[in-house]
């Protein structure tokens, strides 16, 4: 059995955050569910509920439920769920005082700083600095570009020669790091940055004699940024003509612990808010490409930044929409050397189509020489399926080689079994069949062999992933931290604790609700009682507790809530300073409660407590006689193994006990049975 130190989580937990508790209730009282969860995923209206893809798995299909009412998130598939805050620390990997503090800022809350452990101190202190130390290299390019002589003479010249007016050069913060060999770290060092610290962000290099060379020098500066705005990298292009290793045409920042270059994007914090709305993400090369598109009008547009397309780009993408077009450049080499990174797209699920421009041509240029209209309409007519675009360059190549058109049979064929919609399968198995100039049934065939490939290599991913999720829990000195809050204990380990979870969860969801009994009160009328009181009653008449550490305390804590807050218990379970409370609270609570069936041979819909409240006292009587019955069973084992020792042969209160717990046995087993077949 999984447990752990309620008392040192609680400790470990309160050390972590000391924000009032008051202020937590305003963020959550503030804060919307859909709003917090919608700046990050597209949702669509579902009832009175929001469906998207989840972010937290590979999801094809909108699978993650969130509740305005409840205020929680729930994914049927991969079981991840919460509150704002949990959906924050999950995806932005916040610790859940940074997420209060996301909230707290984006709904304009104050509240009071938290203090932390030692090891998520000096993380938070070198994220922060670094962070800070960005936001100032930003700045301090930016004033070398409007200020400096060398920066206003060769950088704003060249971008304004490029095109860009004053207002996109501000909008995109871009700026000019001199020929001086350490300008920024000396003006760093004098604004009180540590040595250390501009050492990490890989700004500046320092030598052996303790003295600094900046990195970026005689280049136009394009900041990049994260999801929320902040500057995590910086890319630069070269404004010199020299030969030397540090004259590349284009460099970037190092990974940092801020900066994950397969994980980022240059636009996408400027283009999120166009790409939501416009459902669709255009994708270019480099960073001139998506200024002037942006400043053509065109804002649903990011870049790779010129490297190979990664799968955390790509599920950036994927949170905002599921339809992406490349654009490339009328050189079709650069298209060829793309394949792998579309391929990638389409094992996401997602739509790709592609826009080849005119020779000569790169978006940036093409942008810089044509309305608005004029893109837009080249954009809309020459969009192909990428699969089609393949199809016909590998067969211009492969002539009439017939290896080679072996090859590309196999590969479209690949192509076509990623695509899970069945219907735009079949489509496309008739026009590649036709392209290929092969019998349809035989590229059927071969297709159908690709996607039984695909699904046994995710079938063993799966199955490797659950072999992962095994651990639920590790342990770091004395505080529990959480892996994976989904499967946060909720998996039953023996028949009591599948009772003890049956009966917190029948709590959460139904506890305010009013269960009804035959008798009559003084007046006449129906005596009826909370369902959660009725419970908690029936455990104290024989002293009954929970045997799982984790249940035990979210119990604990619904009593404390009962008490204070009545009508909103699981709204303030969600901000229990106790991490595992919070969690396991969450992953009860039934987003999407299970459809009554029918019965086989008549249509009559069978009554459970989702369809009729009638039924949930016979519910809680059996989980709660389940859970009396194996705590009944465990006092006779015991029984037993004292009745066992020599010393206790003939030792008839023994017996007299043994025999009574063995008819009350009987008894409860025989109401259940009663309540099993009336169910």
């Amino acid at each position: 059995m999984l447990s752990f130190s309620i008392e040192n989580t609680i400790f470990a937990i309160r050390k972590l955050s000391m924000i009032k508790r008051e202020d937590i209730e305003k963020i959550f009282d503030a804060c919307r569910i859909e709003e917090v969860v919608g700046d990050f995923v597209k949702l669509t209206k579902h009832g009175a509920d929001y469906v998207g893809l989840c972010p937290f798995h590979n999801d094809r299909h909108p699978s993650m439920h969130v509740s305005p009412s409840k205020g929680i998130f729930k994914c049927f598939v991969c079981g991840e769920g919460g509150n704002a805050a949990q959906f924050v620390m999950k995806h932005e990997k916040y610790s859940y005082p940074e997420a209060l503090r996301y909230l707290a800022k984006k709904y304009g809350i104050n509240i009071q700083e938290e203090v932390r452990t030692a090891e998520q101190e000096e993380q938070y202190k070198e994220e922060s600095a670094l962070l800070s130390l960005h936001e100032f290299s930003k700045n301090f390019f930016v004033d070398k570009l409007f200020h400096h002589s060398e920066g206003q003479d060769i950088a704003l010249t060249y971008f304004r020669n490029r095109g860009l007016t004053d207002p996109t050069i501000k909008k995109f913060q871009l700026g000019y790091a001199t020929s001086e060999k350490d300008a920024l770290a000396q003006d760093a060092i004098r604004h009180g940055y540590l040595q250390d610290t501009i050492a990490k962000s890989g700004l500046a290099f320092k030598k052996a004699d303790g003295s600094f060379n900046d990195k970026f020098r005689e280049r136009v500066m394009f900041p990049i940024h994260n999801y929320s705005g902040k500057v995590i990298a910086f890319g630069g292009r070269v404004m010199t003509t020299g030969k030397t290793e540090n004259n590349a045409k284009y460099i970037n920042s190092p990974e940092t612990a801020i900066y994950h270059k397969s994980n980022s994007l240059y636009g996408l914090y400027f283009a999120k808010n166009a790409m939501s709305k416009a459902d669709k993400c255009y994708l270019v090369e480099g960073y001139m490409d998506v200024i002037s598109m942006h400043q053509l009008g065109i804002e649903n547009v990011v870049a790779s930044s010129g490297t190979a397309l990664t799968s955390g780009q790509i599920k950036l993408i994927k949170k905002l929409t599921n339809n992406i077009t490349v654009i490339y450049d009328g050189d079709t080499a650069g298209v060829k050397a793309a394949m792998r990174g579309i391929s990638l797209i389409l094992k996401e699920g997602m739509n790709v189509r592609l826009v080849l421009l005119p020779p000569d041509e790169d978006p940036d240029s093409f942008a810089m020489s044509h309305s608005l209209e004029q893109m837009q309409n080249y954009l809309s007519d020459n969009e192909v399926s990428f699969i089609e675009f393949k199809a016909k360059l590998l067969l211009k190549d492969a002539k009439n080689d017939p290896i080679k058109k072996a090859n590309i049979l196999s590969d479209i064929a690949e192509d076509v079994a990623m695509i899970d919609e069945l219907l735009v399968r079949a489509e496309f198995i008739t026009h590649c069949s036709n392209l290929l100039n092969i019998e349809e049934s035989a590229f059927a065939y071969a297709v159908k062999k690709k996607r039984r490939q695909i699904q046994e290599a995710k079938r063993k991913e799966r199955e490797q992933a659950a072999i992962e999720d095994n651990t639920i829990l590790q342990t770091y000195d004395d505080e529990p931290i959480v892996k994976h809050p989904r499967e946060l204990l909720s998996q039953p380990i023996n028949v009591l604790e599948n009772a003890e979870h049956e009966l917190l969860k029948l709590l959460i969801n139904k506890g305010d609700k009013l269960v009804y009994f035959d008798e009559k009160d003084d007046r006449g009328r129906q005596k009826s009682l909370r369902l959660d009181k009725f419970i908690i009653n029936d455990l104290s008449k024989d002293n009954l507790t929970f045997s799982n550490d984790a249940y035990r305390a979210l119990f604990n804590a619904y009593l404390e809530e009962l008490n204070l807050h009545p009508k909103s218990i699981c709204k303030h379970l969600q901000i229990n300073e106790n991490q595992q409370i919070r969690d396991l609270a969450n992953s009860l609570n039934d987003l999407r409660p299970k459809e009554s069936p029918g019965w086989k041979d008549k249509h009559a819909v069978i009554n459970t407590i989702d369809n009729n409240e009638a039924k949930l006292l016979e519910e809680a009587i059996r989980i709660l006689q389940l859970i009396r019955l194996e705590w009944v069973k465990k006092k006779r084992q015991a029984c037993l193994e004292q009745m066992k020792l020599p010393e206790n042969q003939n030792n008839e209160d023994l017996i007299i006990q043994f025999n009574h717990l063995n008819k009350l046995i009987y008894k409860i087993e025989k109401v259940l049975g009663t309540s099993y077949r009336a169910k």
